[in-house]
């Protein structure tokens, strides 16, 4: 696991350090660089795999004319080696090495043989050209700069910021779709010229022209008929596989166990295929609506795991909270990144890596909104006047009792007769259109009038397979790599930590979409095949499986009327923040006074205006 950055045009051996300078933290323990005229790349390492000076990178080829930097770990890279043994010989046991001879081998086709996570730049001194690619899931990041000449590359913006000679530029049009979705969607990042590769993707940049092609998606159309029992043997295997093969490293390993399902999974799973005693790393809240610390108490307890939890505060959480513009170089309001900055830096000190649950919800239908999804293909089929009868209920009940269901049941019914990709974004999305446009200020409206957020799903959108897989396919292309793997990326990488996810190989994820939609949610029961699954082989407790999600997040609403209330105004009417007129700022006085007045009024929407002032008041 590493930091990689390199640029091709202008640039030198000063450049390409302050570049990886930017990004240290990434990578602790080594640093090297190549420099061949108008290309360099380097790479800061962080050593898990062949911990011996044969592993540094960039690492070349016997004949010196291909050289690469990478950061991710390839799961199956001894198989692969198995078969380049015979043509090529091998100075490490890295898998860098074993991309590089695979390249050398198949082109650009090795990336249908890698299994893992990546994100790596090969340099072609005889061609002059430079080829990357992502991950199929966009678990490593891989961000550029391009500006029609000189093109940059790097693990994080902040890595790319010390090739430019001025500050960057917003983008605008980002900065709309932020809102909507508290990230940033691919390829934007909020500056121009400023770019991620998509997951699943990869480049070629020659001759001053970049070209950027996908070469895999996951496609929920052909479902296979299994029963259940063939269902549950399947891909129990396939769980205890992905499970065993992120297990592969030469330092201490252990599992961010949160309590829920797919931790719990994950802990349940490495105690099958693994003899050592498994370290599992938790956090608690002084808040009991949050904490959920008897949860993964309980599975430690189980699997007699060596188990630590760090307990948080309001204090500790304000000395993260304070610096998130540090660690997120894009504008981004998750709010959960503050506990997992703060996981992450306690279980740093003792592992170097650590497997968790990301991307369970993905695989089999976890989210609260998914049983909303599923509930539209019964409700398409009521009469007309009994959906009138009941978007008028639900709106009554909202006025009468709001709660958070209340607000969304009531989105979903005011907006059934829209396209089904528009709204599930309008379901799940945090500024509704017409809430933010209300805050735009006029020069800032006309900038971005013309690109509405809530078609940004349109092209992910299949008439043939059902609102489910509809949504489970746009969740997976945008959700999960532009939010939670992000979030998880930043935070781990900040605290020198490698996170592996076992829900995310590429090839569960292939098996599970075949899934018909009916054993993913059954009698409006989320994960219904993936529970059986775990109460038949008795791996986590019915307790456990069956509890209400709860969700890793943070009291974001307290924090921000009890501790943060300076914070927020002194951030929104900063001078940096106001001369950016992306608000009038009376209207947006009056939304922020009727939060601290409570009204209803969005602690997330609140904690995304912060975010925002903090990102440009520190990047622009």
């Amino acid at each position: 696991m590493c930091a990689i950055a390199g640029y091709f045009g202008s640039g030198d051996k000063k450049t390409l350090l302050s570049m990886l300078n930017a990004i240290s933290h990434r990578g602790p323990d080594d640093q090297g660089i190549y420099i061949d005229g108008q290309v360099g790349i380097g790479n800061n390492r962080l050593a898990i795999i062949d911990l011996s000076i044969r592993g540094r990178q960039p690492l070349f080829s016997k004949d010196k004319n291909l050289s690469i930097v990478f950061n991710g770990e390839i799961y199956n890279f001894k198989e692969i080696k198995k078969l380049l043994l015979h043509k090529y010989e091998f100075i490490s046991n890295t898998d860098t090495e074993v991309i590089l001879h695979a390249y050398s081998e198949w082109g650009i086709k090795c990336l249908d043989k890698l299994n893992g996570m990546f994100a790596f730049v090969i340099y072609d001194k005889s061609e002059k050209i430079l080829f990357g690619a992502r991950d199929r899931l966009g678990e490593k990041p891989l961000k550029y700069f391009f500006d029609g000449i000189n093109f940059a590359f790097a693990s994080e913006i902040k890595g790319l910021l010390p090739y430019l000679k001025n500050k960057p530029t917003i983008d605008p049009i980002a900065i709309n779709h932020f809102l909507s979705l508290q990230y940033v969607p691919s390829p934007s990042t909020g500056f121009k010229n400023f770019y991620k590769l998509p997951p699943g993707h990869f480049f070629i940049f020659k001759n001053r022209k970049l070209s950027i092609k996908k070469y895999w998606s996951v496609s929920f159309s052909n479902k296979l008929s299994l029963s259940e029992e063939e269902w549950e043997k399947i891909l129990f295997e396939k769980l205890m596989d992905s499970v065993k093969s992120r297990l592969i490293a030469d330092v201490p390993l252990g599992v961010f166990l949160s309590g829920g399902i797919d931790s719990s999974a994950v802990v349940a799973l490495m105690s099958k295929v693994t003899s050592q005693k498994i370290k599992t790393f938790s956090i608690s809240f002084d808040d009991p609506r949050f904490d959920e610390s008897k949860y993964s108490n309980q599975v430690a307890k189980k699997y007699r795991t060596v188990h630590k939890t760090f307990r948080v505060t309001s204090k500790i959480m304000g000395n993260i909270f304070e610096k998130l513009p540090e660690f997120y170089d894009e504008p981004f309001a998750d709010n959960s990144s503050i506990p997992m900055i703060a996981l992450c830096r306690f279980a740093g000190r003792s592992v170097k890596v650590a497997l968790t649950g990301d991307g369970g919800d993905e695989n089999f239908a976890g989210y609260e909104r998914y049983k909303i999804v599923k509930f539209s293909d019964i409700y398409s089929n009521f009469p007309i006047k009994l959906r009138k009868n009941i978007s008028f209920s639900v709106n009554l009940a909202d006025k009468l009792i709001s709660t958070k269901f209340n607000r969304r049941i009531k989105i979903y019914a005011n907006t059934f007769n829209e396209p089904f990709y528009y709204k599930y974004l309008y379901y799940s999305c945090f500024f509704q259109n017409i809430e933010k446009y209300s805050l735009y200020s006029n020069e800032f409206m006309e900038l971005v009038n013309k690109y509405d957020s809530f078609n940004l799903f349109k092209s992910l959108y299949n008439i043939k397979t059902s609102d489910l897989d509809n949504a489970l396919n746009i969740d997976i292309k945008t959700y999960l790599p532009e939010d939670l793997l992000y979030k998880t990326d930043i935070a781990s990488m900040a605290n020198s930590i490698e996170t592996r996810a076992p829900f995310l190989n590429h090839e569960l994820i292939e098996l599970t979409a075949k899934i018909p939609s009916n054993l993913k949610i059954k009698f409006f029961q989320n994960k219904y095949i993936f529970k059986k699954i775990l109460e038949k082989n008795d791996l986590v407790s019915k307790e456990i499986i069956h509890r209400r999600k709860k969700g890793f997040v943070a009291p974001i609403g307290r924090w921000l009327k009890e501790d943060y209330k300076d914070m927020v105004f002194d951030s929104i009417n900063s001078k940096k923040f106001k001369d950016c007129h992306i608000f009038d700022q009376a209207r947006l006085k009056l939304y922020t006074d009727s939060f601290y007045s409570g009204k209803n009024v969005s602690a997330n929407n609140i904690f995304a205006l912060l975010v925002l002032a903090n990102w440009i008041n520190k990047y622009t």
